[in-house]
C-alpha cells in the first residue's frame, strides 16, 4: 500500500509540474476587411504539437508549453499570419487574392483553387447537407445548382432519385445519369442511400467539357465529384454527437375525391344508382370513408443518431463517424434501417511519402411495398394497392367490421380484411399474408499511396472498390377461407375439387434472392508542378486507369407451404423453371489520359485534356475511342486598367470545347444474344432474342461552353452566367428492323441531338454584421432539347403503339397524342381536332400530331435566403419547374364515367360532368367511352419549399463554462409547400405516364448536436 502511495503521489507531482509549465491563452481572430469574426480558423502553436479552431464569434482558447511564443492562424481565403501569445489576442487576417476561393477536386490529381478552374462548376457546401432529414444526399441537391435538375418519383424510404441529369438529357437509348466520384473513385448510386449526408464535406458539379473531359467516356451527362469530412493535420481532436427524430407524412395534393353522399347523387346522374341497402347505411349511419387518411400514415416516425470523432496530429489525421438512421415508410410495408460507419485515415509516413485509406461500410435492412412497387415495374394498376385504393376506394365501404344491436345501433368491430359493398378483400388483407425484406451489405474503400521524389512531383496510386451484397426474401403465406362477421365469405382461390378433399386454405410460397456487385477501379497518375520565370505555371498530369464490374445474382421460387410457421425454402413441394433465374455481368474498360494546365501571372488560364478509353461493351475494333476538350479564360480583375477599380471584386471570362462519350450501355448488347424459353415439347428449348451489331460504338457528345463570372462590392454579389451547346453524335437508338425478321429492332448509332441553353447563377450577402446576416441566391437554367438526325435519313419515326413520334425538330419527349377538345353543350359528346385543326366526333389515332408539350421541363431553377442573428441561423430553400407535362394516368380511373360503373370513386371535378343540353363542362356525357387522348395530359410545372430550417447555438460562455464546444439545436421541414395545378399526388416526377405511384413525402424533423 505504501507503494502504491509513493506512485501516486509521484504521478499527481508530475502532473502538476506539466501543467504549470503550460500557458492558456484566449484571443479572437477577425477579418480585416469588415472587423468581422471568422469561424473554423485554425490556430497551431508554432514549436509544438496540437491546434484549436474558432468558434461561432471567432474565439478561441489555446494551452501550449510556455516554450511556445507564438501561433499560426490560417484560413481558407485568407492570407496566413504568425502572431505573438498574449493573453486577450486579437488576430486579423487580410483576403489573399489568390486564395479567396477554397480549394475544389474536379479531377485527378491535387485540387485547384475554385477560382482557377478553366470550366463551369459549381460548389455545394456541407452546410447544405447537414440538416437535411432526406435518407439521401441527393435529395438536398435540389435546387441548388445552375443546370442540375434532380426530380424525386417516390417517397419509398429506400428509393433514389429517378432523374438526375445535368444541362439536359443527352442520349435515349444509353445513360443519362452522371458520373459519381467518392474521393477520387467512381460509385454507383448505391451511395445514394448508404453515405451520411453528415459525413460530406461538399460536392462539386462539374458541367462543361472543359471540366469533364478528363474523365473521358463516363461523362457525356457530366461529374458529380463527392468529397468527404476528413480530419486535418495538427488539429485538435473534436467528438460530436447528433440525434434527431421526426415523422413524414404524404405531400399536400390537389384532388378531392367524393363522399359517399357525392358518389350517391353521381351515379345516380350517369344512370348507374347503387343499392338500397347502400342508401339506407349512408343515410342512416354517415358511412363516409375518406380512404386517403386509411391508407397513409401521417405521422410515419423518423430518427437518426451519430457520433463522430476527428482530428490529427503533425504526421496523422483521422476522421470516423457511426450512424444509425431508421424511418418508417407511409404505406404499409415500406421502410428502411441503415447503420454505416465512414472513416478516412491520413498518414504522413516521412517527408516523402504520404498513405491514406478511406471508406464507408453500411448496412441497410428495408421494405418496399410490393404491389406498389410492381405497378411502377410492369405498367399496369393493381386496385389491392394502397395507393390506387386511397384514389378509387368507395366511400361507402367502411374500414372496421360492423354489426347491428337490438336498438338498431351500429357496433364496429375489428379492421376489415373483406370490404363489403366492394365485395373484394381489403387493400391490407394482402399484406397479413404477404411480405420480405431486403438486406444489403455495401462497402466504398479507397487505398491511396502518395510519393514526392522531387519537388512538384507527385506519383500517386489508388485503388478503390465499389461493391454490394444484396439478399431478399419474399414469403407468401397459405389464405384461408373465412366468413366476416357481416356474413360474407372469401375463397382466397381454393378449388372445389380441394375444397372436396378437404382443403381450406391456399398454399404458400417462399422466395429467395441474392445479387452481388463489384467494381474495381485502379487509377495510377504523374502530376508535375513548375514555373518558369516566376509568372508562368504549370501543371502537366499523365495517368492511367483500369476499372473491372462484375455483377451475379439468382433467385429461387418453391410453392405448396400449408404451416405459416415452416415458410422456408425446403418445406416447399413444387419449384417451377418459371421461379428460378440466374443473372450475370462483367465488363472491362481500361483509359489512358493526359492534362496540361497553365496560368499567367493569374490571369490568363489555359486547360487542355486529353483521354483514350477501350470498353469491352462494344464490338472489336470499335472500342477504343480519343476525347478532348480544350478551354481558356482571362482574369480581367487581376489586369492593371482594373484593379483600382474597388466596387469590381472579381471578373472573369471563359469558353471552352471539347468531347466526352457515353458507353452507358448494356454489357453485351453488340452480341447476338440468345435466351432460354419456356419448355417446348416437353423438352428445353433456346431462342434468338437479340442480333449481332459489329459496328456498335460510343456515343459522343461535343460541347461548347462560353461564361462569365463575376463579384461585386468586396464579392458581396457574385455570380455567373453560362452559354452552351451539346451535340450528341452516333447516338444509340434502335434500327426499325422488318417483322419478317422475328425482331422489332436492334441497337445502332443512327441518331443525333442537341442540348442548347443558359445557366445563371447569382449570391449576394445583404446584411453582413457582426451580429447579423441576411443572404440570398437563385439561379435558374434554360435548355432546349432537338432532334437533328435519325435512322437512314429520315426525318420522323413514329412509334405509334407507344404514342411516340420521333421527328427531327423536335424533341424526342415530346407528346405525341389526339387532342381533345372537350364536351359540345348541344349533346355531350366528345370533341377532337383533325390534324389539320378541325373539330371532329371522330376519334382516331391518326389525328395525332406533336403537341409542344414535353415531360422534360425546359425552365427550371431553385433559389435560397439565409438570415442569421448571433446564434440563430435560418434558411430556405426552393425548386422550380415550368413547361413540365405529365400523363396522369390515375385520372382515366378517377374522372372517367365508366370506372364509375365498377364501383371506382371517382374526383369530385366529376360532379361537372355533362348533363343536358347548354351545360359548357370539358366532361363529356357518362354515355360517351373516354379516350386516351390528349386530356391526361397535365401541367405539371411546379415550386416547392424544399427545406426549410431553422437552428439555434447555445452562447459561447455557457460552453465555455461546461467545457464544451457547441450545443446547436435545430428544426428541418421538408417539402412543406407545394404550388401546383397538376391535380395528382405528386408534380415532381419526371416521368411521361404516372400512375399511383407511392408519393413523395413531407418530413418534420427536430434535432440536437453537441460538440466536444
Amino acid at each position: 500500500m505504501k507503494k502504491l502511495f509513493l506512485l501516486l503521489t509521484a504521478i499527481v507531482t508530475l502532473a502538476l509540474s506539466a501543467s504549470a509549465q503550460n500557458r492558456t491563452y484566449h484571443g479572437t481572430v477577425l477579418s480585416s476587411m469588415d472587423d468581422e469574426p471568422l469561424v473554423g480558423v485554425n490556430v497551431v502553436p508554432v514549436g509544438a504539437e496540437g491546434g484549436v479552431i474558432t468558434n461561432v464569434d471567432g474565439e478561441f482558447t489555446i494551452t501550449v508549453p510556455a516554450s511556445v511564443k507564438q501561433v499560426k492562424v490560417s484560413f481558407i481565403g485568407m492570407k496566413p499570419a504568425v502572431a505573438d501569445l498574449v493573453d486577450g489576442m486579437k488576430v486579423y487576417l487580410e483576403n489573399d487574392a489568390q486564395s479567396l476561393e477554397g480549394i475544389i477536386v474536379t479531377g485527378y490529381g491535387s485540387g485547384k483553387k475554385l477560382g482557377s478552374v478553366v470550366g463551369s462548376v459549381a460548389v455545394v457546401g456541407q452546410e447544405t447537407f447537414e440538416n437535411s432529414p432526406a435518407p439521401n444526399f441527393v435529395d438536398a441537391l435540389q435546387g441548388q445548382v445552375a443546370g442540375l435538375n434532380i426530380y424525386s418519383s417516390t417517397g419509398e424510404p429506400m428509393s433514389t432519385p429517378s432523374s438526375v441529369a445535368i444541362r439536359g438529357i443527352n442520349s435515349m437509348n444509353a445513360s443519362t445519369a452522371p458520373l459519381y466520384i467518392l474521393d477520387g473513385a467512381p460509385v454507383t448510386a448505391s451511395v445514394f442511400n448508404t453515405l451520411n449526408p453528415n459525413d460530406i464535406e461538399n460536392v462539386t458539379v462539374l458541367k462543361d467539357a472543359s471540366s469533364v473531359a478528363i474523365y473521358g467516356s463516363r461523362a457525356a451527362n457530366g461529374v458529380i465529384v463527392i468529397t468527404s469530412k476528413k480530419g486535418k493535420y495538427g488539429e485538435k481532436a473534436r467528438v460530436s454527437l447528433r440525434a434527431t427524430y421526426g415523422w413524414s407524412a404524404m405531400v399536400t395534393d390537389q384532388v378531392k375525391m367524393m363522399n359517399s353522399q357525392q358518389y350517391i347523387q353521381f351515379r345516380d346522374i350517369i344512370g348507374a344508382s347503387v343499392s338500397q341497402e347502400i342508401r339506407n347505411i349512408v343515410d342512416t349511419y354517415g358511412i363516409s370513408t375518406d380512404w386517403s387518411k386509411e391508407m397513409f400514415n401521417n405521422h410515419a416516425p423518423v430518427y437518426s443518431l451519430e457520433g463522430t470523432v476527428q482530428g490529427g496530429s503533425d504526421t496523422f489525421s483521422y476522421y470516423i463517424s457511426l450512424n444509425h438512421y431508421d424511418m418508417e415508410g407511409i404505406v404499409e410495408q415500406s421502410g428502411m434501417r441503415r447503420d454505416g460507419l465512414r472513416f478516412a485515415l491520413d498518414s504522413k509516413v516521412n517527408s516523402w511519402l504520404k498513405i491514406g485509406l478511406q471508406g464507408n461500410l453500411a448496412y441497410a435492412k428495408y421494405q418496399t411495398n410490393w404491389v406498389s412497387d410492381a405497378a411502377r415495374s410492369d405498367n399496369a394498376n393493381y386496385t389491392n394497392s394502397p395507393i390506387m385504393w386511397a384514389r378509387i376506394g368507395v366511400p361507402y365501404d367502411s374500414p372496421y367490421y360492423y354489426t347491428f344491436n337490438d336498438n338498431g345501433d351500429i357496433v364496429y368491430g375489428d379492421r376489415a380484411d373483406y370490404l363489403h359493398f366492394w365485395g373484394n378483400p381489403a387493400p391490407g388483407y394482402s399484406f397479413k399474408y404477404s411480405g420480405g425484406d431486403d438486406n444489403r451489405v455495401t462497402a466504398n474503400l479507397n487505398l491511396y499511396e502518395q510519393i514526392n521524389p522531387v519537388k512538384g512531383l507527385t506519383l500517386r496510386a489508388q485503388q478503390a472498390v465499389d461493391a454490394y451484397d444484396n439478399r431478399g426474401t419474399t414469403v407468401n403465406l397459405p389464405k384461408p377461407i373465412f366468413t366476416t362477421p357481416m356474413g360474407d365469405t372469401y375463397n382466397p382461390g381454393v378449388t372445389s375439387q380441394q375444397q372436396a378433399a378437404g382443403k381450406t386454405q391456399t398454399d404458400g410460397s417462399v422466395g429467395e434472392s441474392f445479387s452481388r456487385y463489384y467494381m474495381f477501379t485502379y487509377t495510377n497518375t504523374a502530376e508535375y508542378r513548375f514555373d518558369v520565370a516566376e509568372k508562368n505555371h504549370f501543371t502537366v498530369l499523365l495517368g492511367q486507369e483500369s476499372i473491372i464490374t462484375r455483377s451475379r445474382g439468382f433467385s429461387v421460387n418453391t410453392r405448396g407451404q400449408y404451416n405459416p410457421k415452416m415458410m422456408t425454402l425446403s418445406n416447399g413441394t413444387e419449384v417451377r423453371l418459371s421461379g428460378i433465374g440466374y443473372s450475370f455481368s462483367e465488363y472491362v474498360m481500361n483509359s489512358y489520359f493526359a492534362n496540361l494546365s497553365y496560368d499567367f501571372d493569374g490571369k490568363y488560364f489555359v486547360d487542355a485534356s486529353f483521354r483514350r478509353d477501350g470498353s469491352s461493351k462494344f464490338a472489336p475494333g470499335h472500342r477504343w475511342s480519343n476525347f478532348y476538350s480544350v478551354g481558356a479564360m482571362w482574369n480581367l480583375k487581376a489586369e492593371k486598367f482594373l484593379e483600382n477599380v474597388n466596387w469590381l471584386s472579381d471578373l472573369k471570362v471563359r469558353a471552352g470545347y471539347g468531347t466526352t462519350g457515353n458507353s452507358g450501355i448494356g454489357a453485351y448488347d453488340y452480341y447476338g444474344l440468345i435466351a432460354n424459353t419456356t419448355p417446348y415439347g416437353g423438352n428445353g428449348a433456346t431462342v434468338i432474342s437479340g442480333t449481332t451489331n459489329p459496328n456498335l460504338s460510343w456515343e459522343t457528345v461535343r460541347s461548347f461552353d462560353a461564361g462569365v463570372s463575376f463579384g461585386f462590392f468586396n464579392s458581396r454579389l457574385t455570380g455567373s452566367v453560362d452559354f452552351y451547346k451539346k451535340k450528341t453524335c452516333d447516338m444509340i437508338l434502335d434500327i426499325p428492323y422488318s417483322y419478317t425478321t422475328g425482331m422489332g429492332g436492334a441497337p445502332g448509332n443512327i441518331g443525333a441531338m442537341t442540348n442548347t441553353g443558359v445557366d445563371v447563377q447569382v449570391r449576394g450577402d445583404i446584411v453582413r454584421t457582426a451580429d447579423w446576416y441576411v443572404g440570398a441566391s437563385v439561379n435558374f437554367n434554360y435548355n432546349k432539347n432537338e432532334l437533328t438526325q435519325l435512322y437512314d435519313g429520315q426525318d420522323e419515326l413514329k412509334l405509334p403503339n407507344y404514342g411516340l413520334d420521333y421527328k427531327v425538330g423536335h424533341s424526342p419527349f415530346e407528346f405525341y397524342d389526339v387532342r381533345y377538345v372537350g364536351a359540345d353543350p348541344r349533346d355531350g359528346k366528345q370533341v377532337w381536332l383533325d390534324k389539320n385543326g378541325n373539330r371532329t366526333k371522330l376519334y382516331s389515332e391518326d389525328n395525332a400530331v406533336l403537341l409542344g408539350k414535353s415531360y422534360i421541363a425546359p425552365w427550371t431553377g431553385g433559389f435560397g435566403v439565409q438570415a442569421g442573428w448571433k446564434g440563430i441561423r435560418v434558411s430556405a430553400d426552393f425548386m422550380w419547374a415550368a413547361d413540365k407535362y405529365i400523363i396522369s394516368n390515375a385520372n382515366y380511373f378517377t374522372r372517367n364515367p365508366q370506372m364509375a360503373t365498377q364501383q371506382l370513386n371517382q374526383d369530385v371535378e366529376m360532379l361537372k360532368i355533362w348533363q343536358k343540353p347548354g351545360d359548357r363542362t370539358f366532361y363529356a356525357a357518362a354515355t360517351e367511352t373516354y379516350q386516351f387522348d390528349s386530356r391526361w395530359i397535365e401541367d405539371a410545372s411546379f415550386m416547392r419549399l424544399k427545406n426549410i430550417t431553422v437552428s439555434y447555438s447555445l452562447p459561447k460562455k455557457w460552453m465555455d463554462a461546461a467545457s464544451m464546444q457547441d450545443v446547436t439545436f435545430h428544426f428541418t421541414g421538408r417539402n412543406l409547400w407545394t404550388i401546383t395545378r397538376f391535380s395528382g399526388y405528386d408534380p415532381e416526377p419526371q416521368i411521361n405516364n404516372i400512375k399511383f405511384f407511392y408519393p413523395n413525402t413531407q418530413q418534420y424533423e427536430f434535432g440536437v448536436e453537441v460538440t466536444f
